[in-house]
């Protein structure tokens, strides 16, 4: 071989060595800068879970109080309609008894219209079986 070859492979092995030293400080600077970033980003992920454990917190008391306060205002309603329906209960009974008494009353009195009736027919059919009678020959009179 001759001797610019020889220099030019060893100028190769030179820069070779070089370059090789180079990506040993660049990887080793990568890593250290990676190793900043990872510790950074778990420091922010860190808060930013204490952060998002205090929120999800405050709107669970939140929606507790909101379903006490719906809780409360339904029973309010409900305590109030059972109020309004026991007082129209008590108002159709008391309509539905008045509406019996005097149906009571009204069958009483056609119950008695219908006596008088049945009276006067009686009355009718005996004066009419004892003209009857009267008409018939005193052999056949029973």
């Amino acid at each position: 071989m001759d001797l610019e070859t020889s220099e030019a492979i060893t100028t190769l092995r030179t820069d070779i060595s070089q370059v090789r030293g180079d990506m040993a400080r660049i990887e080793i600077s990568l890593r250290a800068d990676i190793a900043r970033v990872e510790t950074g980003l778990r420091a922010d992920m860190a808060l930013m879970e204490t952060g998002l454990r205090a929120d999800i917190g405050n709107f669970e008391a939140s929606l507790r109080a909101d379903i006490r306060r719906v809780e409360t205002t339904l029973s309010d309603r409900i305590d109030s309609l059972s109020g309004q329906l026991g007082a129209t209960t008590s108002s159709l009974r008391n309509e539905i008894r008045q509406m019996g008494q005097d149906s009571k009353r009204h069958t009483d009195v056609l119950f008695e219209s219908l006596r008088d009736d049945i009276r006067m027919i009686a009355e009718g059919l005996v004066s009419l079986s004892a003209k009857v009678d009267s008409l018939r020959p005193p052999d056949r009179r029973s």
